[in-house]
């Protein structure tokens, strides 16, 4: 019975060495702050473009988040003559305070864009009604493959 006892009593004690090696030899886990997702985004408040420079035909995404519900106004897209509004994007933040769009710079005869000459160069982007700083961007005279026909001159 002596035996049994102190078989046990060894059990119990590998075990708890066993345990006790495995809680005081593990990595402890550090506490990090979630990474910005967009941290490389050309960003004015909780307005942001998703990059600095893009070719022709490329896709230019913009997220707004974290609009307060006094932020309304319209995003305004300007080409690279300074003066021609090429596109706008109203926001309301009592309406909704995040959403994401984008857009494509094509030519366009009816809207007198009508060469690459007119789209290649450094776009000015502005919140209208609100108190943020302009962004701006470029487009380079660099077609993605497959778009090439699409940046043909039109008038």
């Amino acid at each position: 019975m002596n035996l049994k006892l102190i078989a046990g009593i060894i059990a119990c004690m590998v075990i708890a060495v066993i345990i006790g090696a495995a809680v005081f030899t593990s990595p402890k886990l550090e506490k990090t702050e979630p990474k910005d997702p967009l941290e490389n985004w050309n960003r004015s408040g909780p307005f942001a473009i998703n990059a600095f420079q893009y070719k022709l035909g490329e896709n230019i995404f913009v997220t707004v988040n974290g609009l307060a519900p006094n932020d309304v106004g319209k995003i305004i897209f300007g080409l690279p003559n300074g003066t021609t509004v090429y596109s706008t994007v109203p926001f309301d933040g009592a309406v909704k305070s995040e959403f994401n769009t984008y857009f494509t710079p094509s030519l366009s005869k009816a809207r007198k864009i009508c060469s690459v000459d007119d789209i290649v160069g450094e776009w000015f982007v502005v919140f209208r009604d609100t108190e943020y700083k302009p962004i701006t961007f470029r487009i380079i005279n660099e077609t993605i493959p497959g778009s090439e026909a699409s940046f043909e001159r039109v008038c």
